[in-house]
């Protein structure tokens, strides 16, 4: 089975280190990548990757956050176990036998997540998931020298060890989807578009998971009179969740996010994106979620108010290291970015 170029370039992503506040590896390739496509890039001082293409009005700000949520360094025992924290919004029970890379000053260093042995918990322990306090790293190191040796200090940060496979025909697995999926399709619109009125800004933020802090800054000097977040959410097909929970399925189309935790679509926003899609015979699914947020959750509150909404590719299993997706949605979602970008200055 063959691999796409989109698929090579997803690879590309996901093997790019990038926890929240460490974003330089993948801002190198999202520049690297934009660069060809687009007028200008360039980088801001917080860190945020802005290309700019085309000019006059309307401005448009399309944003996918570069970060993922990862692991750090916390302490480095004398019997050479590190000991670490989260960085984002982790379900700790999946953290137990997971390999990871610590980013250290001598390279990646490879480790595996350990905890006490299931043989030797109490029976009132086997009932309970771990807890972070509980778990540790193990990198064969035998004492605290070792670890320093291999140049691993407090404060390296740590992300999941992997990359992309191919499941079955027009899926994907891997970590980090969320949300290297947007920065793929910020590359993918950028080759896409060709004659528009306007100028298009595609913003890669830093600082997403932990709360929305990049796209504050990016939006506030781009100042677009509309911004649209592409990311991740939660595709529910599957055993466990009832369609009334999550609605979602894959191979069934981007989202447009109604609702999130923090707010609610703009109506220009939902107007422009259901009227494109509709013309464009694109199909659409729209979401109502209780929690959760994205870059254009924020955006409403910079300056005097920035129409924004988020349109989302969906992805089962998301913030663990075996998220599955379609690409499929990838490439819809892409194609309906480049319509609406296209038809953009009829709306704003």
């Amino acid at each position: 089975m063959g691999v796409s170029k989109m698929e090579e370039i997803l690879r590309k992503l996901v093997e790019a280190p990038s926890v929240s506040g460490f974003e330089e590896d993948i801002s190198k390739l999202l520049k690297k990548e934009l660069e060809p496509f687009v007028d200008e890039v360039k980088s801001d001082r917080i860190g945020n990757v802005i290309a700019r293409k085309g000019s006059g009005s309307p401005k448009i700000m399309i944003a996918a956050h570069m970060d993922e949520i990862g692991l750090i360094v916390k302490y480095i025992n004398k019997k050479g176990f590190v000991i670490f924290d989260k960085i984002g919004g982790w379900d700790e029970r999946i953290l137990p036998t997971k390999k990871v890379l610590i980013h250290g000053s001598k390279g990646p260093v490879l480790g595996v997540i350990g905890y006490k042995p299931v043989h030797l918990q109490e029976s009132d322990e086997q009932k309970k998931p771990v807890k972070l306090k509980e778990m540790f790293i193990d990198i064969g190191a035998s004492s605290e020298d070792d670890v320093k040796k291999a140049g691993v200090g407090i404060g390296d940060f740590i992300t999941n060890h992997g990359t992309l496979e191919k499941l079955g025909k027009s899926r994907v697995t891997g970590h980090a989807f969320d949300n290297r999926m947007g920065c793929l399709s910020m590359i993918e619109i950028a080759k896409g578009l060709k004659k528009f009125k306007g100028t298009l800004y595609l913003v890669g933020t830093v600082k997403e998971e932990i709360g929305l802090i990049g796209v504050r800054g990016s939006s506030f000097s781009v100042n677009p009179d509309v911004m649209l977040a592409v990311d991740t959410t939660i595709a529910g097909d599957m055993p466990g969740l009832t369609e009334e929970e999550a609605p979602l399925k894959l191979g069934d189309g981007p989202s447009l996010e109604i609702k999130d935790g923090m707010g609610v679509v703009h109506p220009r926003v939902k107007k422009w994106v259901t009227e494109t899609a509709k013309r464009g015979k694109i199909k659409i699914q729209l979401e109502v979620m209780s929690g959760g947020a994205t870059d254009a959750s924020i955006v409403p509150t910079v300056r005097e108010g920035i129409p924004a909404g988020a349109i989302t590719i969906p992805v089962r299993y998301i913030h663990a290291p075996v998220e599955v997706a379609d690409m499929r949605d990838v490439k819809n979602c892409v194609k309906l970015y480049v319509k609406l970008v296209e038809s953009a200055h009829q709306y704003f």
